[in-house]
């Protein structure tokens, strides 16, 4: 057994608090805990979640996903079609994926998490940052690719977020 299936093994055994990535066979942190980070996450959720039934969608905070056989990401929001299999840890490509920056967050390793959502299917890919109340619709994984937008779409679904819409509902 190598040491990176070891570690892999590990990674997906133990409980984690805050869970944590996994990526080329290492455990990574995550940044969490501020309210500003916390207050996007729910208001975009709450918005995503009245198109369960419209989009036939399901969407879920901070579930795994297996974007290759090596990494696993841990998107703060992520979409699923309603007909997608049923996992405890996704493995097939979801709708959206959704980035809510921390002021922590380097550009260059959000780029390579939208590059991995992307190269695994991902339809659409949202960063959010909530220090400048900027959404990008990317297009790519690069930052030049990405599109500073005042609706957010998921391509193929009725899905459509209003950025003002999402500032409303901050608590």
């Amino acid at each position: 057994m190598s040491a990176t299936l070891t570690l892999l093994d590990y990674y997906l055994n133990e409980t984690w608090s805050p869970d944590r990535e996994f990526v080329n066979g290492e455990i990574v942190e995550r940044n969490l805990g501020e309210k500003s980070h916390a207050a996007w996450q729910l208001a975009l959720g709450r918005l995503l979640s009245n198109f369960r039934q419209s989009a036939h969608v399901r969407v879920f905070p901070e579930l795994r996903l297996q974007t290759s056989s090596k990494n696993f990401r841990i998107p703060d929001l992520m979409v699923i079609d309603r007909d997608a299999p049923d996992e405890e840890i996704i493995t097939h490509a979801p709708l959206l994926c959704v980035e809510i920056l921390s002021p922590e967050d380097r550009f260059s390793k959000v780029e390579e998490k939208v590059d991995e959502y992307f190269r695994m299917g991902v339809r659409a890919v949202w960063v959010i940052d909530p220090r400048t109340q900027i959404g990008y619709q990317c297009e790519g994984a690069r930052f030049h690719d990405w599109k500073v937008s005042s609706t957010l779409t998921v391509p193929g679904t009725p899905i459509r977020i209003e950025m003002s819409a999402v500032i409303a509902d901050l608590d």
